[in-house]
């Protein structure tokens, strides 16, 4: 065995390492795209449970919410009470929505927060918040509530 036989030899062994090498860190960044999704649904979950228990839990916050006649029927304690609620809440939806345009959170997840968004936006009051306070959030998740805003609003009116 010659010095090129060996040297040609050495040279298959580390392409093949090389491709070894690629296809392990294919299966590292699969699997760890899924533990991505997996930790973005976990935390979307424990943040809608624990913004949702504030309205559980607390009865005048629970009152509020429903209330059909909004911002002249409320004190400026109860406003600033149901808006930092829906600033949380609407908070959340828009990075659930960020990371559904990023494919980091599943379609068939982001179906049931749309959903609760639709069912939030069904409310008078809060579309009239929303409209006030589309201005702090991201404009391709405002363009988004936007169209669920008006859909709500027409289906209203029928």
């Amino acid at each position: 065995m010659n010095l090129d036989t060996i040297a040609t030899i050495a040279n298959i062994m580390a392409s093949g390492a090389v491709v070894l090498t690629l296809v392990f860190i294919g299966l590292q960044l699969r699997q760890n795209s899924h533990l991505t999704r997996m930790a973005a649904a976990q935390t979307s979950a424990q943040l809608l449970s624990s913004n949702l228990g504030r309205v559980a839990e607390n009865g005048e916050l629970a009152a509020l919410l429903v209330n059909q006649q909004g911002r002249d029927n409320w004190t400026d304690a109860e406003y600033l009470r149901v808006t930092n609620f829906l600033s949380i809440s609407f908070r959340h939806f828009e990075v659930l929505h960020t990371h559904r345009r990023f494919g980091v959170f599943e379609e068939e997840l982001w179906e049931g927060s749309e959903a609760r968004l639709k069912d939030s936006l069904s409310n008078p009051s809060i579309r009239e918040w929303w409209g006030e306070s589309r201005g702090f959030y991201a404009r391709s998740f405002a363009r988004y509530v936007d169209g669920l805003a008006a859909q709500m609003a027409a289906a209203a009116a029928e």
